[in-house]
């Protein structure tokens, strides 16, 4: 047997000894590493002007709030945002069927704004530049909201939803990485109580026409079989304003003006109103009128309209047809596929809102616009849509 020194045996417990602690070591400094190299969450989301529950925003029943939306990227370089937002709907509605002014100089919207009763989302980057990351704080857009309800010497809050998230392509960050780490809220003091009344009387200067709008399974309204059943009518449309198309002809039918305007939802009667200018070119007379809107057929308001020049008309209440959900002026096998594609017959069809939603896939986005798919505006596709949809086809055809 081969005998060792003294000193060949320290050498060998030396050297062991280095085999055992050097994998330690450099395991110990490589999560000392990453913890130094990892970058902070802290990109923030707020709304300017700034409020409180001490300061609140302060307005009345009936008002416009505008939000500016803001990012504050912190320590990160922010590439993308996706934004969730929750409000009271008794309180504050959005008030177009736009409701957002993205800042389009900076921001490239990528999805969205997907709405539902009480909460709007979307999702923003910047685009395919990678040298447009946001370093500073910079506006996402502009958010339109009325108030409809008074808060009763309180306040209401518009707050951020667990969907919002930033994302940044700091060389610390990872790519799935969130790092949103603070949201501030909007506080509203609202004045006033119940909603606000809404007038047709508009100031329009010259010849216009005034409105009275019932838009089937919203509000007031039935459906085609069923035009006064309303109990079950969506009582709060997610799009309380509506772009109300207009079209004037002479008693031999012919086209001598076409108009557009604002129809805004009223809560008391359930029905939509609003006045819409016609050109100068218009002389006094009598007229035929058909109005389309969104998501439903053109439709002849009954009657004669006996037009004023220079004065605003008073036109007969009408009632339209839903169901367009491409607004082609049909009912058919296209406004069909776009209900089975967007998810009707889900037995637990998701909100809109919903990411995981069949809403948000490839099927349904390839009909536009897709928010008009869901007829009854209450931010879901579901088997009401579909049956209301069947029930609106004994009139497939617009005037």
């Amino acid at each position: 047997m081969k005998n060792f020194s003294k000193r060949q045996v320290i050498v060998g417990v030396v050297l062991i000894a280095l085999f055992i602690s050097i994998p330690i070591t450099v395991s110990v400094l490589s999560q000392q590493q990453r913890t130094a190299t990892h970058a902070s969450a802290s990109t923030s989301l707020s709304f300017m002007p700034t409020s409180s529950t001490t300061s609140p925003i302060q307005t009345s029943v009936g008002s416009t709030i505008n939000l500016d939306l803001y990012v504050n990227p912190g320590n990160n370089l922010v590439t993308f945002v996706r934004y969730q937002i929750n409000y009271d709907p008794t309180k504050v509605q959005l008030v177009t069927s736009d409701p957002v002014d993205l800042n389009n100089e900076i921001f490239a919207n990528i999805e969205g704004p997907v709405l539902n009763s009480g909460s709007i989302a979307q999702a923003v980057s910047i685009g395919s530049n990678p040298t447009n990351v946001i370093t500073q704080s910079t506006k996402i857009g502009t958010l339109h909201f009325k108030a409809v309800g008074g808060t009763n010497g309180s306040t209401t809050t518009i707050s951020f939803g667990t969907l919002s998230e930033a994302l940044s392509s700091g060389s610390n960050d990872q790519a799935s990485e969130n790092v949103l780490s603070t949201t501030v809220p909007a506080v509203v003091s609202i004045s006033g109580t119940g909603s606000p009344s809404i007038s047709p009387s508009q100031t329009i200067t010259g010849t216009a026409l005034s409105f009275t709008v019932l838009l089937d399974g919203v509000g007031a309204a039935g459906d085609n079989p069923n035009p006064t059943g309303n109990s079950l009518s969506n009582k709060n449309p997610l799009h309380p304003q509506r772009n109300l198309n207009v079209q004037v002809f002479d008693t031999n039918n012919n086209l001598v003006a076409s108009s557009s305007g604002t129809i805004t939802y009223a809560n008391a009667s359930g029905d939509f109103v609003g006045v819409v200018g016609l050109p100068s070119t218009v002389p006094s007379g009598n007229y035929y009128v058909k109005v389309q809107t969104d998501r439903y057929l053109r439709k002849l308001v009954p009657g004669i309209a006996q037009i004023v020049a220079n004065q605003t008309t008073q036109v007969p209440s009408v009632q339209l047809v839903n169901g367009d959900t491409n607004n082609d002026n049909v009912l058919n096998i296209l406004d069909y596929n776009a209900l089975l594609d967007c998810g009707y017959g889900e037995i637990n069809p998701l909100q809109m809102s919903d990411p995981n939603s069949t809403y948000n896939t490839s099927a349904c986005q390839i009909h536009q616009p897709t928010q008009d798919v869901d007829l009854n505006d209450d931010g879901i596709i579901d088997s009401t849509d579909y049956n209301l949809f069947l029930r609106e086809l004994s009139v497939q055809n617009g005037d």
